[in-house]
């Protein structure tokens, strides 16, 4: 616990690329991108919240970094955490692994959490994640992949059904024919559009229900993308792609009929 504590307190350096010379003269560019994501990063000694206020039974939580979230409805809100996918755009750039961030959830007399609804599984809960009524408590994020080079495996045959987008989210439900290997979240599948407009290329797999159904993270876009017909690719990517994963761990949290708004 005193690791945990600690670790909210003081927080991992600014995220920014290691420095590169040539010879004993740092390369220019590489100096110019570390200035500029350092400036992008840093926070200022003045310090900073991004605070923010719903009173609605329903919330889904995106930008976790820095996130001071209080919650006013009166009754059981149901908070989701997104996916891990979509969690990661919002964190400081360029994500590490070990990479961590910190949020908080404060709510008031009769506001109450149970255990936040996951949108995919490549976030992971540890701890005690629930909110009390009148309670504050703080959330300690980690992250343990950033980038996947593993394409899924498939059994010989493996033909693609169908690509139906998940509410209105950049999440996609992927349907296949025949295949009988499950596949793993975090690593990747190749997706080989040759109707509709979903870019051909390899996509992360957030959430797997059987190894004929799981749901993908798709690039988000301002309508969803489709895809009637496709190939499904063999083998692993020539570069990295981003799937991230991720674990969320409920630290600590004040007392009941403490806070208030």
């Amino acid at each position: 616990m005193k690791k945990l504590i600690s670790k909210l307190l003081f927080s991992q350096i600014t995220q920014s690329p290691p420095a590169i010379f040539v010879g004993a003269m740092q390369d220019i560019s590489n100096a110019t991108q570390i200035d500029l994501l350092q400036s992008a990063n840093s926070l200022s000694s003045a310090g900073g919240m991004n605070f923010q206020a719903s009173a609605a039974a329903t919330i889904t939580l995106t930008q976790l970094g820095n996130l001071m979230q209080q919650l006013t409805n009166g009754g059981a809100v149901t908070v989701t955490l997104d996916s891990a996918y979509n969690i990661g755009r919002f964190l400081p750039q360029p994500l590490s692994i070990g990479q961590q961030f910190t949020f908080q959830l404060q709510s008031n007399a009769g506001t109450t959490v149970a255990t936040p609804t996951l949108s995919d599984t490549a976030v992971t809960l540890a701890g005690t994640t629930s909110l009390l009524a009148a309670a504050l408590r703080w959330y300690l994020g980690t992250i343990s992949q950033v980038y996947s080079t593993t394409g899924s495996l498939f059994t010989s045959g493996t033909t693609f059904t169908s690509l139906t987008q998940v509410g209105s989210t950049n999440h996609y439900t992927v349907v296949l024919g025949t295949n009988s290997i499950s596949p793993v979240v975090g690593n990747l599948i190749y997706i080989g559009t040759t109707a509709g407009t979903l870019p051909a290329g390899w996509y992360p797999i957030i959430k797997v229900t059987s190894a004929t159904s799981f749901v993908i993270a798709a690039p988000p876009s301002g309508t969803a993308w489709t895809c009637t017909a496709a190939t499904i690719g063999a083998g692993n990517p020539s570069t990295p792609i981003y799937s991230p994963l991720m674990t969320i761990t409920g630290v600590m949290s004040t007392v009941t009929a403490i806070m208030s708004v």
